[in-house]
């Protein structure tokens, strides 16, 4: 078997689980912004410095999921969404 064929063979399954990850995670993204958004946050108690760097962590890692699912449109030959 060719890699080609193996690609070929791999590619529909590995784009199925995509896109159910990616409907699970928007489902938690949506979750969770509903839940903050909701929340009424105070000056008290202090946010944690944990909690700081959870947000830093949690910035960061969506700006390159967002990378990666726009080389994933790139690669599938789909038009690219805007950043």
């Amino acid at each position: 078997m060719s890699s080609l064929e193996e690609s070929s063979d791999v590619v529909p399954p590995a784009m199925a689980t995509l896109l159910v990850t990616v409907a699970r995670a928007a489902d938690d993204l949506r979750l969770f912004h509903d839940t903050v958004a909701k929340a009424h946050i105070g000056a008290s108690p202090p946010f944690p410095r944990t909690a700081v760097a959870a947000v830093s962590r949690v910035l960061t890692n969506l700006k390159y999921v967002e990378q990666d699912l726009r080389e994933v449109l790139i690669a599938l030959g789909l038009p690219e969404t805007p950043p």
